[in-house]
């Protein structure tokens, strides 16, 4: 007899239990194909610069905030604002703190539980657009009578966040696949 044939005959066709795992495993197999294949399908028509914009949105969003809590000093050393609305500015910048805490919070959890996502993308377009436009009018105005290069640079890197927050707005239907939980991993087949 050839080694083949050894095989064959203690195969696990022998043992009934090894028949129910055999089959049990087909059909995680067939299960886990069919998963796959529906991936592939859905990874053709997701969005793949979404994850890109998201993270140059957070690095943009976390760098005001820092630069507004810790160095407020620093940020508004250029502008000319006069003493009488200083506590003005203040409280405008605190109130804007705030607001762009919260709303880089709701964002961002509605963007890791898919969440309502699409109307909350709408909503942040919406809230960065006006933001963009009160900043302007309420601070940006007070700058000295020659405004420095890095202002242009700072009002083009937040149009481009306005921009990307669009483009996830459109796109939000659009999200990438991901494995959420602890037992999609736990599901894949195993070697």
């Amino acid at each position: 007899m050839s080694h083949s044939s050894n095989r064959d005959t203690a195969g696990p066709s022998r043992h009934p239990s090894a028949l129910n795992g055999s089959a049990s495993s087909k059909a995680t197999n067939t299960e886990w194909k069919a998963l796959l294949a529906s991936h592939k399908i859905a990874a053709k028509h997701y969005d793949r610069w979404f994850k890109w914009r998201m993270l140059f949105l957070l690095a943009v969003a976390l760098s005001y905030l820092l630069k507004l809590v810790f160095f407020r000093d620093i940020a508004l050393a250029n502008f000319d604002i006069p003493s009488n609305r200083e506590h003005v500015v203040n409280t405008y910048i605190n109130w804007r703190v705030c607001s762009a805490t919260l709303l880089v919070a709701v964002y961002l959890f509605s963007y890791v539980r898919r969440w309502h996502f699409s109307a909350i993308a709408w909503i942040g377009v919406g809230v960065a657009a006006l933001a963009l436009v009160a900043d302007y009018f309420n601070v940006y105005v007070m700058t000295s009578t020659t405004p420095p290069q890095w202002m242009f640079g700072l009002l083009t890197l937040r149009l481009l966040a306005v921009v990307c927050l669009l483009l996830n707005a459109v796109n939000a239907r659009r999200l990438p696949p991901v494995l959420s939980h602890r037992s999609d991993w736990h599901s894949l087949p195993r070697g």
